[in-house]
């Protein structure tokens, strides 16, 4: 070939080399111009699709932090995400050497391991390894939620194309975080926190050489891998990894001996279900909290032992018709739940365990009269007063309610105090029947009874008795009420910041529904076990060691029984029965529920240390009182007993009431009386003389001590104004309503008190012996008959009143209110 042929040959190959590299150029411009564009149209994974909690379970913890549940998230996987600190750098690391040990070198796409795993499947044949990095790795478990999709060329090159934008818009370490809390670890465990709990029982951030590599190796084949089936597969992968951490030195030769040295000892996988019926009622009423976990104000060791303790009397009563209770416990303080057992067992499908019977409605028998008792006292009854427990009969818009007690009996006259302790129906009707229409709704509702949702008028009085559906959780926190003297607080079942747990409601920042004196009143009625004695015919299971007011009830049929009670830490309240409603073996509220109560109650105030009494003493004040009528001892009645009273003012310093008993009376014998007898203050014979509401009582049941004669005074001349034998000590000088002014100089002057005396007949005036007079609650002088004295005069308004020095005798006093000037 000539010299020009060889020139014009080579020319044309440069010419075509040329082209060929122009053309080659040409098309990797328009291809990387193509990528850039197919980058721009498929975007990155955006701030929402990272914030989709799609692998995130939601653990719900005792209040110490112990797990009670774990709820899986809607793709049924329980992650709990932490960041990369909380991980830990072992687990971290691990995870970086066995996914993508370039991870902090690269863009999103690692060319160099799409190169080595291009050359592998030439040389082998077959996919050898993948080149995936990390944050290809996120975009794939982004897009696709967790769940296995197409491996399509398009798919791949959009997860690229996103990989390369997400590292553009995040940091590496929120991409490495983010990546990690998403790994899949087998058993729908997502994230090496909860891995590594499940596993090992450890935070992620505890975890050993040998253990974080463990887990490292897992998300690889979660199913492939599973420690509890193919344990060898995943050491062999563990021991691998921790020699590819040993040659990059990431481990020093001791720890790498360390690691390979360490048993792999797996805890068996647990889905803790405890207080299964408070996580049903969190979930059900919409009341999780925010995020990855709820802190639950439950105390799982109580809850245990509580439990343990519904197991042990179930099993005692069931030969007595009853299959199931429910149980729940109240720090009074906070108003947070402690404990919360609604059945006495879950997964009992025989007595419908999986029914909460601390939300499930019901009638809670007498558990509700001492509300009705509390507005009695509140509208000016007294604890030591005599009720009326008499056949009655109450004209009703829907017909007439004639009330009887539990026992069929009527006991005539009886103290409130007895008659509420004694869960008489008849009293707690009538002083339901002197309210104001709709007023013991109104109270109830106030107190958290949201259950009674029908009109007054649905119930009527026998609203009293229990008659509307109401929640073991509502009497709690009534009783809750009573407990902290009057005053509302909601109960709690969790706390969005758990340094806040065990932070009591100060006083003042509840609701106001009683007056601290009624609520003293009612706690001290509830607390004294001689009081329960004629309704439990003894002191029943209530044997505690220290002061506990309880109130029991009973519904209808003996379906349901009920003891509700609180010391001043710790309100309990159980119920006992059959979820289906029917009834037991005629139990009550004492022999039904009393005893699980005592045992609960003994257990939840194990946990105080220190107690405090139920009551503020000063709220109530000791009196003197006849035991029938609960008035003053009067000079016919046989004894007196000293009593609890709510103080009545702020002024009322006395430890006596105003009004002396007029139930009895000296008589003496008149054949032409009905009765045989006429009331006569100069008699020697004590009777008991009962008014109109008494006749049919006194017919059909007579007197209960054969030594007194029980009248009626109807029947009994003499006995219409009884007031005669009482003498009445009335202040005249100064007169009720006088202004007295000082001496100009404004000084103390000389008051003269002069008291006169009414009493039949006048001469017993004299054999008063010495009165006291008594200036605003203080004694101020001591005088005889003709019962004068002087007292110094001081500006202000006063109150004088004059009353007998000796105790022992009562009289009705009318003071006199002045001021001086």
């Amino acid at each position: 070939m000539s010299a020009d042929a060889r020139s014009g040959r080579l020319r044309r190959l440069g010419r075509r080399a040329l082209i060929a590299g122009l053309a080659g150029a040409l098309g990797l411009g328009a291809a990387l111009v193509g990528w850039e564009l197919h980058r721009g149209s498929v975007g990155a994974p955006t701030a929402a699709e990272l914030a989709d909690p799609w692998h995130q379970g939601h653990r719900i913890l005792d209040r110490q932090g112990r797990v009670l549940r774990e709820r899986a998230s809607d793709t049924g996987l329980r992650g709990h995400e932490l960041d990369l600190e909380a991980i830990g750098p072992r687990l971290v690391g691990a995870t970086i050497e066995s996914e993508d040990r370039r991870f902090f070198e690269h863009d999103g796409v690692d060319r160099a391991a799409i190169a080595r795993a291009a050359l592998q499947s030439v040389r082998h044949g077959r996919m050898v390894s993948g080149a995936s990095t990390i944050s290809q790795q996120l975009v794939k478990l982004v897009d696709s939620r967790g769940e296995p999709g197409a491996r399509t060329l398009g798919v791949k090159l959009r997860e690229v194309a996103r990989a390369q934008n997400l590292e553009e818009a995040l940091g590496k370490p929120e991409i490495l975080a983010a990546y990690i809390n998403r790994l899949p670890y087998g058993h729908g465990l997502v994230g090496p926190e909860a891995a590594a709990r499940a596993y090992f029982g450890v935070a992620a951030r505890d975890l050993s050489w040998a253990r974080a590599a463990f887990l490292a190796v897992l998300p690889r084949a979660p199913s492939y891998l599973d420690p509890y089936r193919h344990l060898d597969r995943v050491l062999l992968r563990q021991r691998a990894l921790l020699g590819a951490l040993h040659e990059d030195g990431e481990l020093s030769d001791e720890e790498h001996r360390a690691a390979l040295a360490e048993a792999i000892e797996l805890r068996p996988l647990e889905r803790p279900f405890l207080a299964p019926h408070l996580v049903d009622a969190l979930v059900a009423e919409h009341n999780l909290s925010e995020g990855q976990e709820t802190r639950t104000t439950v105390d799982l060791d109580l809850q245990r032992d509580v439990e343990g303790l519904v197991r042990t009397r179930m099993a005692l009563l069931a030969d007595k018709g009853a299959s199931d209770a429910a149980v729940i416990v109240v720090d009074n303080q906070s108003g947070e739940v402690l404990a919360y057992v609604g059945s006495a067992d879950f997964h009992d499908p025989e007595i419908s365990g999986q029914v909460d019977m601390i939300r499930a409605r019901r009638q809670p028998g007498s558990t509700l009269k001492p509300f009705v008792y509390a507005l009695g006292i509140a509208h000016g009854h007294r604890a030591s007063e005599a009720l009326a427990d008499v056949a009655t009969r109450f004209d009703e818009p829907g017909g007439s309610y004639v009330p009887v007690n539990f026992g069929r009996g009527y006991e005539g006259p009886i103290s409130l105090r007895e008659a509420l302790a004694g869960s008489l129906n008849v009293p707690a009707v009538r002083l339901a029947a002197e309210l104001e229409g709709g007023e013991l709704l109104a109270t109830l509702r106030r107190l958290g009874f949201a259950s009674l949702d029908r009109e007054a008028a649905h119930y009527g009085l026998a609203l009293a008795l229990g008659s509307g559906e109401v929640e073991l959780r509502e009497l709690a926190a009534a009783y809750v009420t009573l407990a902290r003297g009057g005053e509302r607080i909601p109960l709690r079942l969790k706390v969005d910041d758990p340094a806040r747990l065990g932070e009591a409601v100060a006083p003042g920042e509840g609701e106001r529904i009683f007056d601290p004196g009624v609520a003293a009143q009612i706690t001290e009625i509830l607390a004294d076990p001689l009081a329960r004695v004629r309704g439990l015919h003894g002191r029943g299971p209530f044997v505690l060691p220290y002061p506990v007011a309880i109130k029991t009830g009973t519904s209808s049929g003996y379906r349901d029984t009920w003891t509700v009670g609180f010391s001043h830490e710790r309100t309990v309240a159980v119920w006992v029965g059959n979820a289906d409603g029917s009834g037991t073996a005629s139990l009550t509220g004492a022999s039904g529920a009393g005893y699980l109560f005592a045992d609960v109650m003994r257990r939840a105030m194990d946990d105080v240390a220190a107690r405090a009494p139920l009551w503020d003493p000063e709220l109530l004040v000791a009196v003197d009182v006849c035991p029938l009528s609960g008035a003053p001892a009067g000079p016919a009645c046989p004894e007196s007993v000293r009593r609890l009273e709510r103080r009545r003012g702020e002024h009322d310093h006395t430890d006596r009431l105003d009004e002396p008993c007029t139930m009895h009376q000296h008589v003496r014998r008149d054949a032409a009386a009905a009765s045989g007898w006429r009331c006569d203050p100069r008699g020697t014979t004590s009777a008991v003389v009962l008014g109109d509401a008494y006749e049919e009582w006194l017919l059909a049941h007579g007197p209960r001590d054969p030594t007194t004669p029980w009248i009626s005074e109807g029947g009994t001349p003499g006995c219409g104004d009884p007031g005669g034998q009482t003498p009445t000590l009335r202040v005249s000088t100064p007169a009720n309503g006088s202004v007295i002014l000082l001496g100009a100089r404004g000084g103390a002057e000389a008051q003269v008190i002069e008291v006169e005396v009414r009493v039949e007949p006048p001469a017993l005036a004299a054999s008063l012996g010495e009165l006291e007079i008594v200036v605003d609650g203080e004694v101020a002088a001591r005088t005889g008959w003709p019962f004068r004295a002087t007292i110094p005069a001081r500006a202000g308004d006063h109150e004088i009143l004059a009353r007998p020095a000796d105790p022992g005798l009562s009289a009705r006093f009318e003071p006199s209110r002045i001021a001086v000037r």
